[in-house]
């Protein structure tokens, strides 16, 4: 058998993985960066029901520290950050809905 060409092999993964995308669509499972938006959402509601500003500062410290390992601007990182906190402390519900889970 010859050996697939970089293209072929491309093709095969991508096929591989939106089976992969329809079947967890079809079972309703979040992925990671659901589960991540949800944690986030949930710590940041809390810290601000609690009034607890220093809990969100540690908490954009800590994620800030993250991205920077990885190669982003922290000033922008913080920006970013703060713009999430800013969306979660006006609005309850700040993520757009995701039609294919209606039921």
């Amino acid at each position: 058998m010859a050996r697939q060409t970089p293209d072929e092999r491309n093709a095969r993964q991508r096929e591989r993985q939106q089976r992969l995308r329809d079947r967890h669509r079809d079972e309703r499972r979040p992925d990671r960066d659901d589960v991540a938006r949800a944690l986030l959402f949930w710590a940041i509601t809390s810290y601000l029901k609690e009034r607890r500003p220093d809990r969100i500062d540690q908490l954009s410290d800590a994620a800030v520290a993250v991205l920077s390992d990885q190669g982003f601007d922290k000033r922008a990182s913080y920006d970013v950050f703060d713009g999430i906190v800013d969306r979660y402390a006006r609005d309850d519900q700040p993520f757009r809905r995701k039609l294919h889970l209606r039921a």
